[in-house]
């Protein structure tokens, strides 16, 4: 079962240019995010989260052992879905744990 909903939003896309990325990425007012999709579900977790760590590295400047390390302390993952036949995870990071962008 699925809730859906009409809703207006508003959102903003950046392109960069000369820059890509493996997988989508969100950014709220709170966190960032990066989504990973995949079967069986820790592979979409696995996903998530390296592409989470990445992130932090390299437009926040954490070592990237350093950037797990602190995911596993304060970052949190939610199951998105699961009827598609590939499951949708999402990692989560507060911003407030989040240093200058360093670009």
């Amino acid at each position: 079962m699925a809730v859906e909903i009409p809703a207006e939003i508003t959102v903003t896309l950046d392109l960069i240019k000369g820059r890509s990325i493996a997988w989508p990425r969100i950014e709220s007012s709170q966190e960032i995010m990066a989504i990973g999709s995949a079967k069986p579900m820790e592979d979409a977790a696995r996903i998530a989260f390296t592409e989470l760590v990445l992130w932090l590295e390299k437009d926040y400047g954490f070592n990237r052992l350093e950037a797990y390390m602190l995911c596993t302390q304060v970052a949190r993952a939610r199951l998105a879905q699961m009827v598609d036949p590939l499951y949708t995870f999402v990692a989560k990071f507060p911003k407030k744990y989040l240093p200058k962008k360093s670009r």
